[in-house]
């Protein structure tokens, strides 16, 4: 088998795409109606309104992009599971503006750390769940099947990761006096850095866990496709 036959076997479970009517999508139907049932939960009485908008705002236009392009563009059930994952997260987070959640309270008590930590959580997951959903896009839709094709997902990850720390700058330097609040720098300088490592940190063992499960099945044969 040459080299890149070898390549393609390797991406096989991956190319794949979900052909799936949605109708007939049990799996992500549940995964909408949890992800639905959170996000009105924490709709409730959100700590800060305003900031709570500006979150859920961009939250709902990546969901309409996610919906527009199923028919032409639809991932996994395990993508869409990881996906969802990571919405569910940031839904908590949007409701407590980061900064007051019930896991900051669990991790001062138990570190007596002064800084809250759950913004961290969230940029360590962009990086570990949406690893899988980025790759999908990069060996479907720009047809990379070798090493190359991990390289350019971690490129994209971090690349996305500074595009939201820019864009919540621009909602920050909008929002006059209140902006270091909205950005959650408390007081931390080097704060955006160390979220952007927190990506790193996330997408490097999610890559890694993706080429094993892809080495294994590619010297068993198989095409497991969620």
């Amino acid at each position: 088998m040459n080299l890149r036959n070898s390549n393609a076997d390797h991406f096989a479970w991956l190319s794949q795409s979900n052909s799936k009517p949605f109708k007939k999508n049990r799996p992500l139907q549940i995964m909408i109606i949890v992800f639905v049932i959170v996000w009105i939960i924490t709709a409730i009485n959100p700590v800060k309104l305003r900031d709570w908008l500006l979150d859920n705002l961009l939250l709902w236009v990546c969901i309409g992009i996610l919906a527009f392009l199923y028919r032409k563009f639809a991932f996994s059930n395990i993508s869409y599971f990881f996906i969802t994952l990571f919405l569910i997260l940031h839904a908590i987070g949007a409701h407590y503006t980061y900064q007051q959640t019930p896991f900051d309270d669990w991790m001062n008590f138990l570190g007596h750390t002064k800084r809250d930590m759950y913004d961290r959580v969230v940029h360590f997951a962009f990086g570990l769940l949406l690893a899988l959903p980025v790759l999908e896009i990069v060996v479907r839709v720009m047809k990379l099947r070798s090493i190359w094709s991990y390289v350019v997902t971690f490129a994209i990850l971090l690349a996305s990761g500074a595009f939201f720390e820019i864009l919540e700058l621009l909602v920050a330097l909008a929002a006059g006096a209140q902006g270091e609040k909205y950005l959650g720098l408390q007081g931390d300088p080097m704060d955006t850095a160390k979220d952007m490592a927190m990506h790193v940190i996330g997408a490097l063992p999610a890559l890694g866990l993706i080429g094993w499960y892809s080495y294994r099945q590619h010297n068993k044969g198989k095409k497991d496709f969620v």
